[in-house]
């Protein structure tokens, strides 16, 4: 919670800066933003290692191919 709210605060600090700049770089910010916002819902220093990681990132999409 408190992350998307520090995300969503420098978006609406640092947007108006941004609009000179070409698409490019607001995609690119973007992304860069929305790529930490879902790896900090990871909870990653909790997780056992890689392997784990991976189970818990595709067992939704395991459980989906069974159906």
């Amino acid at each position: 919670m408190c992350t998307s709210v520090i995300v969503i605060l420098i978006i609406l600090y640092e947007w108006p800066k941004m609009k000179k700049n070409p698409k490019k770089d607001k995609v690119a910010f973007l992304t860069l933003l929305l790529t930490g916002l879902v790896l900090a819902m990871f909870n990653l220093p909790q997780m056992a290692g890689p392997t784990q990681w991976m189970v818990t990132l595709f067992r939704p999409f395991g459980e989906f191919m069974e159906k």
